[in-house]
């Protein structure tokens, strides 16, 4: 599929099939993942650079997965996903239907220190636009490998903060249902 192609096809779903671990290995690798390195000033260090940009190359947006009631921490170097916790996803969402279909559900925070320390109170709009870019990575690439997805930003802040075990410089920013696909019904048809 090609990015244009991606762009067209690009829609947000609201009935969500089942989902492999490798499509979910896929989805936050291609998203959020590690793109490149570079080498930094220090001799022998270098920083790394993810598939979503964020503001100054900062470390500030960190990515969650809750599945099956689990919740973990995307690592995107060494592409895993970390352990931290169970949850009911009941209470987190505004429409509760998303907690009761969703196969996997992605949660962006912002992790402020770091941000604040360099950029002061606009990084309070920075942190917002790297979870746009993120969310914009994740319908693109989940739109490439035939998920049905949505993002969602009627959630519960403090149901969010306290699932993903945030301090108090870190901000939900956004959450991602995802699954597999369904087709449609017979006899309906596809919208163009």
């Amino acid at each position: 599929m090609t990015l244009a192609e991606a762009l067209l096809s690009r829609r947000s779903r609201y009935s969500y099939g089942p989902l492999s671990r490798l499509e979910l290995g896929s989805l936050l690798h291609y998203a959020v993942g590690v793109q490149r390195r570079v080498h930094a000033d220090v001799p022998g260090v270098q920083h790394v650079l993810g598939t979503n940009p964020t503001a100054g190359g900062l470390p500030s947006l960190r990515v969650h997965v809750v599945l099956d009631g689990d919740v973990f921490e995307y690592l995107r170097e060494p592409h895993a996903l970390c352990p931290t916790g169970t949850t009911d996803l009941a209470g987190v969402f505004a429409q509760e239907e998303f907690a009761r279909r969703a196969r996997a559900v992605i949660v962006l925070t912002g992790r402020m220190g770091p941000g604040l320390a360099k950029y002061g109170p606009r990084h309070y709009r920075t942190a917002h636009l790297d979870a746009g870019v993120a969310v914009q990575n994740l319908y693109l690439v989940a739109t490439a490998l035939g998920l049905s997805c949505c993002a969602v930003a009627g959630f519960a802040d403090d149901a969010v903060k306290a699932l993903v075990r945030g301090g108090e410089q870190d901000v939900a920013l956004a959450l991602f249902v995802v699954g597999g696909s369904i087709p449609p019904a017979s006899g309906h048809k596809k919208c163009p």
